[in-house]
């Protein structure tokens, strides 16, 4: 394999950085509602934000409805040297915006359109200019911004299904000591979600998400062309539902993230083409989530997950220094004026403590080291029912 040179080394950090659904993904695309319940809502019902999460779900709407809002995350990771602790640092944990929209029109008895717009990949990591690793990485500033109208139907009483547009718009900025890489793509994808209801205290719900192929083209130093294609991967949601209990709703969702389709990376400036062997693998999220309602008006949310990271020890670098991770979650619904309600949820992740990829010690044994990252998510939604 060839080294990287500065342009293909900022281009693989911009790939790797927009791919890691599993290894960087904060549950932040769904609404305050959806992250109180840590994101194990596939099998509910009646919920705006499965817009996203499984529109079949709100097949036979009865009103519109439309659900607005933002996560907000803090992201604080250290870095230990092994070599020195002159060495050390810690990334920037600045406050960063992800907002969300989702929208619910009924169309008949038994159809019903959606939509959902939101960022479900999406990272900025911001090291400082003269740190150990600045040859590496010191900015990476990437977003996904995904556009997904949707058709639920009906089917049965007890069965509905949905089919989707995924219109993915990608954006990255990429900062190291001596280049700076940016580059964009609109691309597609489909989704397709099933929901069935065969008794009145349990529900399931399943979701497909298809791959996404970005061609991501720009500019390095805003110079030389660089270029890179990569597929998102799929992914596959089960979730199961019940309110067997007066007052509690229990959800549990399984997602399957496809990572295995990255198994290399292609790099291609004017003056050489570079591939890199990336073998990831396919990994399994685990998500719980309780909500219990306080009479008419107001809900408490609980959730916990537990994620898989899909990273080879190997490849671990300071723009995705992901390892295994789990969530701790908690929120409130209240609802106000009949039709408005008002949704709020924090988050508290932590992640296995994991040593610098041996790809990058190999190069570089100065760079020998841990990271250690947790992270803070608020999410605040505004939601009216016409």
């Amino acid at each position: 394999m060839k080294k990287w040179t500065w342009g293909g080394v900022a281009l693989t950090l911009i790939i790797g950085s927009a791919a890691m659904g599993a290894g960087f993904q904060l549950y932040t695309e769904g609404s305050a509602e959806t992250l109180g319940q840590a994101g194990a809502v596939s099998g509910r019902t009646n919920m705006t934000s499965q817009a996203w999460y499984n529109p079949s779900a709100l097949a036979g709407a009865k009103r519109p409805a439309l659900m607005v809002g933002s996560a907000f995350a803090s992201i604080h990771t250290d870095f230990k040297s092994a070599v020195s602790p002159v060495a050390d640092d810690s990334m920037s944990d600045e406050w960063r915006m992800i907002p969300h929209l989702y929208y619910v029109q009924p169309l008949s008895d038994k159809l019903t359109g959606t939509l959902s717009i939101n960022a479900p990949y999406g990272l900025i990591t911001e090291w400082d200019d003269g740190w150990t690793a600045a040859t590496i990485a010191t900015y990476s500033d990437l977003e996904a911004i995904y556009i997904t109208p949707s058709i639920a139907w009906q089917v049965t009483e007890i069965l509905a299904v949905s089919a989707g547009l995924n219109v993915v718009d990608a954006k990255a900025d990429l900062q190291r000591t001596g280049s700076r890489v940016e580059g964009d793509d609109i691309h597609y994808g489909g989704t397709f979600s099933a929901h069935l209801q065969p008794l009145d205290d349990w529900g399931f719900g399943l979701r497909y998400q298809s791959r996404v192929k970005l061609d991501i083209t720009g500019k390095a130093n805003g110079t030389f062309p660089a270029s890179a294609e990569l597929e998102l991967p799929s992914t596959v949601n089960f979730g199961v539902a019940n309110t067997t209990i007066k007052n509690l709703t229990l959800g549990l969702d399984l997602v399957w993230t496809e990572w295995s389709t990255y198994d290399e990376l292609s790099i291609v400036t004017p003056a050489e083409v570079v591939t890199a062997s990336k073998d990831w693998d396919d990994v399994i999220s685990i998500r719980l989530g309780a909500e219990y309602a306080l009479g008419e008006d107001w809900k408490i949310r609980g959730g916990y997950v537990w994620d898989e990271s899909p990273i080879p020890d190997s490849t671990r670098a300071p723009e995705m220094p992901g390892t295994d991770r789990q969530m701790i979650t908690m929120g409130f619904g209240w609802q106000f004026w009949n039709s408005m309600t008002l949704d709020a949820a924090y988050a508290y992740l932590w992640a296995d403590k994991g040593d610098m990829g041996t790809d990058n010690t190999a190069l570089n044994p100065g760079l020998a080291g841990s990271f250690e990252t947790t992270t803070h998510l608020l999410a605040v939604s505004l939601g009216y029912t016409f």
